[in-house]
């Protein structure tokens, strides 16, 4: 049996590179939010801009906490290529698209969309076009697929499986996803996407799927908003249809998963020289 390699002197080193890590996503985030000037405080630009300088933080903060792991950044974080075949991942994103428009719905069918953060993103992007969709697309769209997901998926949820299993997991990454967002109706539903999120990811046996989903997810929606302002969201029948394909999604990619799948996260990673 080959010592430990989560040596103390280690331990102070993975300390320090996650601090420095951490202070390094505080500073680079604050200093990209600085550039939403007042002046274009509710445009489409300093919304990408203000969006974007969070996310980087949420990404560094991911990054940072993970080195203190004995795993590698790569499989600790979930980073490495998943299980699934692109077919199924185009059809996970189809259902997370799907699941995104029947929370819509839901909203507006209950009256609380203009109680929510929702109404001010759409009428800040309604009409964007050129640079400011651009900055947009890159911040609001990218952004927290990349950041949220390294923070959420990877560290969080990541984290907790090994030590509270799958599902147990999957909620409360899904729970402390919902938080980020802030406004409660906002929050709620986000949550709700986050579970879907969750099982993506698990299904996957990869972070890298619930970003894709993510991405693209918000990518939508920033286009959605910007070019087509005026498309109404779907009532009670489309609602149901989409909360139905969504599900449907979710069941072809389960039965899709290798009978012989990966292994659970591992507590450490083998040393070179021989098996622990």
């Amino acid at each position: 049996m080959t010592p430990p390699t989560h040596t103390p002197q280690r331990s102070i080193g993975a300390a320090r590179g996650a601090a420095a890590l951490c202070v390094l996503g505080a500073a680079l985030g604050l200093g990209t939010c600085s550039l939403a000037t007042p002046s274009a405080a509710g445009d489409a630009v300093a919304l990408g801009i203000a969006s974007l300088g969070l996310e980087i933080f949420l990404a560094c903060v991911a990054l940072g906490l993970a080195l203190l792991s004995p795993l590698s950044l790569r499989t600790r974080l979930g980073l490495g290529p998943g299980r699934l075949s692109g077919a199924v991942l185009a059809l996970l994103v189809l259902g997370t698209l799907a699941l995104s428009q029947a929370l819509d719905g839901i909203i507006e069918v209950l009256g609380l969309h203009q109680q929510s953060a929702l109404a001010e993103f759409e009428s800040t992007l309604a009409g964007a076009s050129g640079w400011p969709l651009a900055v947009a697309l890159v911040g609001v769209g990218l952004g927290p697929g990349i950041g949220e997901e390294l923070l959420c998926r990877g560290l969080v949820q990541r984290g907790l499986e090994p030590r509270l299993g799958t599902l147990p997991a999957v909620l409360i990454a899904a729970l402390f996803f919902g938080a980020l967002h802030l406004e409660p109706v906002h929050a709620v539903f986000a949550g709700i996407l986050g579970v879907y999120l969750g099982v993506v990811a698990v299904l996957a046996g990869s972070t890298r799927a619930a970003i894709l989903c993510h991405s693209i997810n918000n990518l939508a929606a920033v286009l959605y908003a910007a070019r087509f302002p005026e498309l109404t969201r779907p009532g009670v029948a489309g609602i149901a249809f989409a909360l139905a394909l969504a599900a449907a999604c979710l069941l072809v990619a389960r039965r899709a998963v290798p009978a012989t799948s990966p292994a659970p996260l591992p507590t450490q990673e083998p040393s070179a020289d021989g098996p622990i």
